[in-house]
């Protein structure tokens, strides 16, 4: 088979299975492919060392790479027609010590075709109603359990935030009426720099990919304290942890006081859930635990919100065991 159509069956399957990664990986004798759907990990088959290495070969092609080079991370893009829709794709490439190259196909997907599940949908509500005002609300919890997508949900539920600026590492979903900017630290162009840059233009509503170190904190915090509404995420292990993060990060406790207004964590679970009360037909679900009261010590909720649904049975009592302990 042409490998062409091979790599555009590849494509066809992932957008049909709405996979968010699919890896093309060197072992001793062979190449395996796996493909990454929030939590899961499968491997889809095993290619020939040859036909692993066409593979390699055509996506970086098509995706604007040097072919030539197999040792230095790459970057690259390429768009691919499935049924009649763009389907966007983000390669990233690396090569091994033994000089061996691994590929990772990022598919990208509109707001739109981002369907999400919720385990008890008044949360959701409740979060959309106090995250309202002007100020700094965080987003955390693992990766892959859907933040920047409920981050997106919220600003285009909200008629008030008219002009919305994103700024990401890389852009992950694709909104057409937000403003998407991408960090590149070789032209200097770091959050805190498109940060100061996106203040000039007046959002309603600055979304912040991460905040990874402090000087991305400190502008999130001027630009909440200048009287805009920012989202934002953040690595925490809970709500507590977020507020912690931050004050490692050497913000001041008045600062938070005076500008965060809410804390959002969530996990994305193995459930039992039906979408009208039928079960079975949904498999994974966010479980959120959120305060909009900040003050020095903030008690997590995230145990109880577990028990909960443990108990209305959607989740099993191994998952149950497992959310309660990351």
């Amino acid at each position: 088979m042409d490998i062409r159509q091979i790599a555009h069956e590849i494509i066809q399957w992932g957008t049909f299975k709405q996979i968010q990664d699919i890896y093309i990986l060197p072992k001793q004798d062979n190449f395996e492919l796996f493909s990454r759907k929030n939590h899961s990990r499968k491997l889809i088959k095993k290619v020939s060392i040859e036909e692993g290495n066409k593979l390699i070969v055509h996506f970086k092609f098509v995706g604007g790479m040097d072919i030539g080079e197999k040792r230095k991370p790459q970057l690259g893009s390429v768009s691919y027609t499935v049924n009649g829709e763009t389907q966007r794709l983000r390669l990233s490439s690396v090569g091994d010590y033994y000089g061996r190259e691994s590929l990772v196909l990022r598919f990208l997907y509109a707001t739109d075709k981002q369907k999400q599940h919720f385990l008890l949908p008044k949360q959701i509500e409740i979060i959309k109603n106090n995250s309202l005002n002007r100020g700094l609300y965080l987003f955390s919890g693992p990766v892959g359990s859907g933040k920047t997508t409920i981050m997106y949900h919220l600003a285009k539920q909200k008629q008030n935030f008219p002009q919305l600026i994103c700024i990401e590492d890389p852009v992950e979903i694709e909104e057409p009426s937000f403003l998407q900017l991408q960090t590149n630290e070789k032209i200097d162009l770091t959050y805190d720099a498109l940060i100061k840059l996106c203040l000039r233009h007046r959002p309603d509503l600055l979304i912040i990919g991460e905040i990874r170190d402090q000087r991305t904190a400190q502008a999130a915090i001027r630009a909440a304290l200048t009287g805009h509404t920012v989202f934002a995420t953040l690595h925490a292990r809970n709500i507590s942890g977020v507020y912690n993060r931050l004050l490692e990060l050497g913000i001041q406790k008045e600062l938070l006081r005076e500008c965060l207004k809410g804390i959002i964590y969530q996990q994305l679970l193995p459930c039992n859930l039906g979408e009208k009360g039928t079960k079975g037909t949904i498999d994974e679900a966010i479980l959120f635990d959120y305060t909009f009261q900040i003050n020095g010590y903030m008690q997590n909720q995230w145990i109880r919100y577990l028990r909960k649904v443990w108990a209305y049975g959607f989740i099993s009592k191994q998952t149950y065991q497992k959310a309660k302990t990351e």
